[in-house]
């Protein structure tokens, strides 16, 4: 929001980034154990190349930071959302580059993740009543290149942006509708390894170097520069069952894990983080 609200910033990366966590990259193609294995079933792009097409889900609760000011007086303000699903594609592709353990693959990967309204609780409730009801809308995509260093772990570096939409019942001190944005560059590192057969574990963990911008009354200003965000997702990969066509074969994947999130923003004398947290789930079909 703004310094005249509630400010709503959040850091996904994903990709933050998103990211980046979708497949836990080209370690579910290159096995952590045996790095020179071939698919039993060839795929429609051969054994070089490779796409995912995933459809992600972020079953997320948000409690954003933020100020409330009277004009004079600025104090903290954190209250926590319902729980509410962020979903959208999650797109990768990949080239196997040598038959090694060391730098044997790279990855591009986009994500975007959208939520069609976030509910907050409100600030305070007068004779049971609450004071205010405030909605949040958000949508966040990124875009990430991968590259494996050692059998499955390996850095990735990429770009962030999100777009948050509120709007409150309470004209004063926060305004009806408000718009924010934060985007940049992010780096980080991911890892993953076969636990067993097709069951695999991946995890990464990723920090973000964004700037802040909001809209309140029509214009449109920068509220914060080198804003840092991190973000770490863990979890497992479950290799499925294959459709074999007349091109190739067609395999597939489901993900589940759990990804949190805080970004922090420096608010005039006042430091907030934006924290957001929950299970993430992820079905894969694998070119």
């Amino acid at each position: 929001m703004s310094t005249g609200g509630t400010r709503v910033v959040v850091c996904c990366v994903i990709a933050v980034l998103c990211l980046q966590n979708q497949r836990a990259w080209s370690a579910d193609k290159f096995p952590a154990d045996s790095p020179g294995d071939q698919q039993t079933d060839k795929r429609i792009l051969g054994d070089r190349f490779s796409f995912d097409a995933g459809l992600k889900f972020w079953v997320a609760k948000w409690q954003p930071g933020g100020v409330l000011s009277n004009g004079t007086t600025q104090v903290n303000l954190s209250r926590t959302s319902d729980t509410t699903a962020m979903m959208g594609p999650s797109l990768t592709g990949s080239v196997r580059v040598r038959d090694d353990e060391w730098f044997n693959s790279v990855s591009v990967n986009f994500t975007w993740l959208q939520a069609g309204g976030f509910d907050f609780s409100p600030i305070a409730v007068s004779n049971g009543i609450p004071v205010d009801q405030t909605s949040a809308t958000r949508r966040d995509y990124s875009i990430v290149a991968a590259l494996s260093v050692w059998r499955g772990f390996g850095f990735f570096a990429g770009y962030y942006n999100m777009q948050q939409r509120h709007s409150s019942t309470q004209p004063s001190p926060f305004p009806p509708h408000d718009t924010v944005w934060i985007s940049g560059p992010l780096v980080g590192f991911f890892g993953s390894g076969t636990v067993a057969g097709p069951l695999k574990a991946y995890g990464n963990l990723a920090i973000g170097f964004y700037d802040e911008k909001s809209n309140t009354s029509g214009t449109v200003q920068t509220t914060a520069k080198a804003v840092q965000g991190y973000s770490a997702e863990f979890g497992l990969s479950l290799d499925g069952p294959s459709l074999r066509t007349g091109l190739g074969a067609i395999g597939s994947a489901v993900m589940m894990g759990f990804r949190t999130q805080i970004i922090n923003v420096n608010l005039g004398q006042l430091s907030n983080n934006d924290t957001t947290w929950g299970p993430t789930f992820q079905v894969v079909a694998r070119f």
